[in-house]
């Protein structure tokens, strides 16, 4: 029965009826929000491709990877912000290697004398 619904229609049935023995139970998407509300997007034959074949890759269903990467577009990477950690953390690296470099001086120096 559920073989020709869209995902839509998937959806709203089984919000209806809770019955899940159509679905694919081998590989089940954990549920942890209640999504309902249900939107249409359209894609070119090689955008859907290619969101499937990424989607694969991140071993996550095609809807998810959309809905992940739609959220992920909303709040954008503050880069002015993660270009200063970068460079607060290279620095840093800097320091601790001067520190090894000194310390293993000060031991070949010890070692010496």
């Amino acid at each position: 029965m559920t073989d020709k619904m869209t995902e839509a229609e998937l959806a709203d049935y089984y919000n209806e009826t809770e019955d899940i023995s159509e679905f694919d139970l081998e590989h089940p998407e954990p549920v942890t929000i209640r999504r309902n509300v249900t939107i249409s997007v359209r894609f070119s034959d090689e955008e859907i491709a290619e969101l499937r074949e990424r989607a694969g890759e991140a071993g996550v269903k095609v809807t998810s990877f959309i809905r992940a990467a739609a959220l992920e577009a909303s709040s954008p990477v503050d880069r002015v912000a993660l270009s200063d950690l970068a460079r607060d953390l290279e620095q840093r690296a800097h320091q601790v290697a001067e520190f090894a470099a000194h310390s293993r001086g000060a031991q070949l120096f010890k070692g010496h004398g």
